[in-house]
């Protein structure tokens, strides 16, 4: 591949994921509201198509690291390098640093989510504790010495 070749493959592909990352983040705000309001229904169509935007941005990944390694490209610096001398206006490497950027952001907004969700299913399982007649908190269950309230332990009484 050309220069050219090489500039209008890696701009087409950023516009791809850039696409695509925005419609990741739209589908995580969407999560984190469905997470909120206990919508299953639409939380199960919102993850299946999380996945499928997961798949797409992996294979526009797949398809700009097979330029990458059609031009020999092996490092980040190497990566930033190519870039300038592809695209004299630095358009490719702003592209990439904001899809970049993009990403974290929707890294960050993903594990907030699964906070939520980790913590809305920590909430249930307390409540089927309750009436399953456990009424116990969890962190009652061991003392900080490691025994169970009201039995006797025999690892307190070891000797080196």
């Amino acid at each position: 591949m050309n220069a050219a070749d090489n500039f209008q493959k890696m701009t087409d592909l950023f516009t791809q994921a850039r696409l695509c990352v925005e419609k990741l983040d739209e589908c995580l705000i969407a999560e984190q509201e469905y997470l909120k309001t206990s919508n299953a229904e639409a939380l199960i169509k919102n993850s299946q198509q999380k996945e499928a935007l997961m798949i797409e941005l992996q294979s526009i990944e797949n398809q700009r690291k097979a330029v990458i390694t059609a031009n020999s490209i092996k490092t980040k610096d190497e990566y930033l390098q190519w870039l300038d001398t592809t695209d004299s206006t630095q358009e490719l490497k702003q592209q990439w640093l904001e899809l970049s950027q993009q990403i974290l952001d929707c890294q960050k907004l993903n594990a907030t989510n699964n906070i939520i969700s980790e913590n809305m299913a920590s909430a249930m399982q307390e409540a089927l504790n309750i009436l399953n007649g456990n009424t116990l908190p969890a962190d009652s269950t061991y003392t900080a010495q490691g025994t169970k309230p009201g039995s006797s332990s025999s690892l307190h009484n070891t000797t080196a």
